[in-house]
């Protein structure tokens, strides 16, 4: 792993999404830890980390993709850890309904994911833990959420992040609503226009210092 900044790390052996660790006083978290092949490589490097983060508490879900959550399910079980996810997302992993557009359905279908043993779902601003908070971002999936400890903020697939920090809306193609996500990327760009964002951790391509417009 390697440390983004204070207590926030990113992962170097997760397959799929970027994955993260977080540690607070008494919880050590894992952002997104991504696809199912990647497990055992994920596993090792969690055991690694452990020396300087702990072991890990709680496992974060920014929204329902394979790519961030499919081996979700497994490591709960080997690591008795907390899951979160958002619930309209959750719903989706229950079957109750089904994801939005014929393109999520159809990656759905060729890349499934399993509802963990136990999930604790999210709805709405809240803190979880000292100092890590959370708020929804919808529009890449219904229930996406976003995580933030300090002044970094992890974003899932909410939006692309450039070099320089500057942030876009994800690809129009995988979102599940794109006027929701166009609102979404104009409510991230506001909290980071008005101080408290040092950092942006999206799901795809590297961490970066904001660009404050």
């Amino acid at each position: 792993m390697r440390t983004i900044s204070g207590s926030c790390y990113q992962l170097q052996r997760s397959k799929g999404a970027n994955g993260y660790l977080v540690r607070t006083p008494s919880h050590t978290a894992l952002v997104d830890p991504g696809m199912a092949s990647g497990y055992d490589a994920l596993l090792g490097e969690l055991r690694d980390a452990a020396p300087i983060v702990g072991q890990v508490t709680d496992i974060l879900l920014t929204h329902y993709d394979a790519d961030h959550a499919q081996t979700a399910r497994r490591l709960q079980h080997e690591l008795d850890a907390t899951v979160w996810l958002g619930a309209a997302d959750a719903a989706i992993l229950r079957r109750e309904i089904a994801p939005p557009t014929r393109v999520r359905r159809v990656l759905f279908r060729l890349a499934p994911v399993g509802l963990p043993e136990t999930v604790t779902e999210l709805d709405g601003e809240r803190e979880l833990f000292e100092g890590l908070t959370t708020f929804p971002i919808p529009g890449h999936t219904p229930g996406q959420m976003a995580f933030q400890l300090d002044d970094v903020l992890f974003t899932g697939d909410a939006v692309r992040v450039e070099r320089n920090g500057t942030i876009k809306r994800f690809y129009s193609a995988l979102n599940s609503d794109n006027p929701l996500a166009a609102r979404t990327t104009a409510d991230l760009q506001r909290r980071i226009n008005a101080g408290g964002v040092g950092w942006v951790c999206p799901g795809h391509n590297p961490p970066a210092r904001v660009n404050v417009s």
